[in-house]
């Protein structure tokens, strides 16, 4: 337990820094592969439904442009176009996959964020006080400090966040060189159900 500000006690939680895109890559892949996803050690909050909605949509899209601009392609270059549009679309697929392999987890000591390939956030159970709903759009994806908010971090896969859950004591957090260590007193992130992640977190909430 480390001690910071005006006397407060404050505790460490981890932040997981986003995957460089080799990483990326490799989690894409995995995640196409049956059965792949990780056996849960809690509660799962499924996240991101937005998102996963709209990936399938763009693959769908990226195919219909592909076979289209193909026709119009010299029959010697076809095979290139068809490799790249093939990389595309398994990379929308993975992508769109990831997000669904990776939910949120409220482990009976911590709960973990998570936003699929972005990073993730996990900080102790026991710090998290209340849950509840926040429409709000933060800047940016994956752990990342909020603007006018500094005792505040964000953990989603998009901009937009709809739940906000109220930290005490304080979590230490190093969002890395561009967030610096924050004292979270609060969290924001994703959920397909406000209700459901409050429910999951049970007594944990008060």
């Amino acid at each position: 337990m480390s001690r910071m500000g005006a006397g407060e006690d404050v505790v460490r939680g981890v932040v997981t820094a986003r995957p460089g895109r080799g990483r990326n890559l490799r989690i894409w892949g995995a995640a196409l592969v049956p059965g792949s996803r990780a056996r849960s050690r809690g509660a799962v909050v499924p996240h991101s439904a937005g998102l996963r909605q709209i990936l399938p949509a763009l693959v769908v899209t990226e195919l219909v442009a592909a076979f289209a601009v193909s026709s119009m392609l010299p029959p010697a270059v076809r095979w290139v176009h068809a490799v790249f549009e093939a990389v595309l679309v398994l990379a929308g697929l993975g992508a769109t996959a990831a997000l669904f392999r990776s939910p949120h987890e409220v482990r009976e000591r911590h709960l973990v964020l998570r936003t699929g390939f972005f990073g993730e956030v996990s900080v102790p159970r026991s710090a998290v006080r209340s849950a509840g709903p926040a429409l709000r759009t933060v800047p940016g994806r994956g752990p990342r400090p909020v603007p006018g908010e500094p005792t505040a971090v964000a953990c989603s896969a998009e901009p937009a966040v709809d739940v906000m859950l109220h930290l005490r004591p304080p979590v230490l957090l190093d969002l890395g060189p561009a967030g610096g260590v924050v004292a979270a007193s609060t969290l924001y992130t994703s959920a397909e159900s406000a209700a459901a992640f409050r429910a999951a977190l049970g007594h944990a909430c008060r």
